[in-house]
C-alpha cells in the first residue's frame, strides 16, 4: 500500500467542522482521529444539531465522553450527511465522464466524417468516390488496384513517390468529375521514421521515402485535403524534428536504401499554412492486411465487379488485399480511434489478434456485399464461380523482415 506524503513538507493548524446533535452538543464530541474537542457557536433546537469550527484543545482532567448508541447514532447521521453533501458532485463527474467517454469513442468517426463522408454508396461502384489509395507493391497482390477502381477508388501502386504524385495530378486533371479529395496511404511507417514504398525487403529493390511535409506541399495544389495514413506506428512520423525533412541516418534497421530516392519539403514550406490534414490511428501499433479472393464474395457481388471492371475497360480482378484499418473506415467502426494533426513519441509492437483481422474480414465482405445488393439487376450475363471453395488468407503485418 501506497504511502501517503505531505508534497509541501509543511505542517498546518488543523481546523475541522463537527456536526454534533443535542445530545453529543451536551456531553462534547470524540473522534478517533482527533483528540477531546470543545463545540463553541451556535446551538439550534430546531436542526437539533450544534454546527461548529472547532481547534484541538487538551482534555480536562476527569471529563468522560459519552459513548455507545449516543455517539453510534451521530456517527451514522454524520456519514448519511456526508454521502448527501457529496452526491450531487459524484452524479456531475459521472455525467463528465459519460459524456467525454461519448465524444472519445465518436471522435475516429467525426474525423472520418469530415474526410470520407459517406461510404454507403447506391451503387458498388461509388463505394470509393473521391478517395485515392496508395498501395506499397509489396502490401499488395496482383490486380489489386483493378478492384479498388472497381469498387470507384482512384488507386495507384509504386516504389517511387515522385511517379506516385505524378499519377495523382495526372488522375485529377483527366477525371475533373471523380477528383481524388482524399488519400489513403496503405504504406509502410519504418518505425515512424518515414512513409516507405518498396517492392521487396531486398537492399536493392526499388524503394523510396517522402515526409509528412513533403506530401502536404505536394498535394495541396492538386486539390487533395486528407490524408490518411495507414502504415505501422503512423503517428510518429509527425514528429516536429522529420516533419518536413526526414533523417537518413536514424539507424532503424527497417530504413533500407532509398534506391529511388527521399521526397522532402521545401525551406520555406510551413506546415500551419498548408490547408491538407494528415489523419492517423491515435496510438502506435501494428497495422495488419489481410489477402482474400473475389469468389468469396456474394454471386451478385462479383457480377457487379465484372460490369464495373468492364465499364472502365479493365481486366476483372480475381484478388484483393484489405488492410484493418480500410475495413473499419468503410463499415464505421466506432472502435476506430483516429488523431488530426497530432504526434505521438511511443514505438509499439502492439498488433490485433488474427482472429480480429479474421473478423473486419467478414464484415468488409458483408459490406460489399450490401452494396451490391442495393443495384438494379444488370442485364449482362456473368458466369460465375461463387460455388468455388474460398481459398486460404495470407495475413502480413508491415513490420520487421516480415511479410
Amino acid at each position: 500500500m501506497r504511502k501517503s506524503a505531505n508534497i509541501c513538507g509543511e505542517k498546518r493548524p488543523m481546523i475541522v467542522v463537527i456536526y454534533c446533535n443535542l445530545q453529543v452538543a451536551e456531553a462534547g464530541c470524540k473522534s478517533r482521529a482527533q483528540p477531546l474537542i470543545r463545540p463553541s457557536g451556535t446551538f439550534s433546537p430546531q436542526a437539533g444539531r450544534r454546527i461548529s469550527i472547532v481547534r484541538p484543545l487538551a482534555p480536562r482532567s476527569g471529563e468522560r465522553v459519552a459513548e455507545g448508541r449516543v455517539r453510534g447514532a451521530n456517527l451514522e447521521w454524520l456519514v448519511n450527511q456526508t454521502m448527501l453533501r457529496k452526491l450531487p458532485i459524484l452524479l456531475i463527474l459521472l455525467l463528465l465522464l459519460g459524456v467525454q467517454g461519448v465524444y472519445a469513442d465518436h471522435e475516429g468517426l467525426r474525423l472520418l466524417g469530415t474526410a470520407w463522408p459517406d461510404a454507403t454508396a447506391p451503387r458498388l461502384s461509388d463505394i470509393g468516390r473521391g478517395v485515392g489509395v496508395v498501395f506499397s507493391p509489396d502490401l499488395s497482390v496482383s490486380g489489386n488496384c483493378r478492384f479498388y477502381q472497381a469498387l470507384g477508388f482512384a488507386c495507384f501502386q509504386d516504389a517511387d513517390w515522385s511517379r506516385i504524385l505524378d499519377q495523382i495530378h495526372q488522375y485529377n486533371a483527366a477525371h475533373p468529375d471523380r477528383r481524388i479529395y482524399t488519400l489513403v496511404l496503405e504504406t509502410h511507417g519504418t518505425n515512424g521514421n518515414g512513409l516507405k514504398l518498396q517492392k521487396s525487403y531486398a537492399p536493392t529493390a526499388e524503394r523510396s521515402y517522402i515526409s509528412v511535409g513533403a506530401l502536404q506541399e505536394r498535394l495541396e495544389p492538386e486539390g487533395v485535403f486528407y490524408v490518411i495514413i495507414s502504415a505501422c506506428n503512423s503517428g510518429r512520423l509527425l514528429r516536429p524534428y522529420i516533419y518536413t525533412e526526414l533523417d537518413p541516418y536514424n539507424g532503424d534497421r527497417l530504413f533500407l536504401p532509398a534506391t529511388c530516392g527521399i521526397v522532402n519539403a521545401s525551406d520555406d514550406f510551413d506546415p500551419a499554412r498548408n490547408a491538407v490534414t494528415i489523419i492517423t490511428p491515435q496510438s502506435s501499433h501494428i497495422e495488419m492486411t489481410l489477402v482474400g479472393s473475389v469468389r468469396e464474395l456474394a454471386p451478385k457481388t462479383q457480377k457487379a465487379i465484372l460490369a464495373s471492371a468492364r465499364s472502365l475497360r479493365i481486366t476483372p480482378p480475381t484478388q484483393f488485399a484489405v488492410s484493418d484499418m480500410m475495413v473499419q473506415m468503410l463499415t464505421r467502426d466506432s472502435r476506430l480511434e483516429l488523431a488530426a494533426n497530432r504526434y505521438v513519441e511511443e514505438l509499439s509492437g502492439e498488433m490485433k489478434p488474427v482472429d480480429t483481422s479474421e473478423a473486419l474480414f467478414k464484415r468488409f465482405v458483408k459490406f460489399v456485399n450490401a452494396a451490391a445488393s442495393r443495384e438494379k439487376p444488370s442485364t449482362t450475363r456473368v458466369t460465375s464461380r461463387g460455388a468455388q471453395p474460398p481459398p486460404a488468407r495470407n495475413a502480413s503485418r508491415r513490420a520487421g523482415g516480415e511479410p
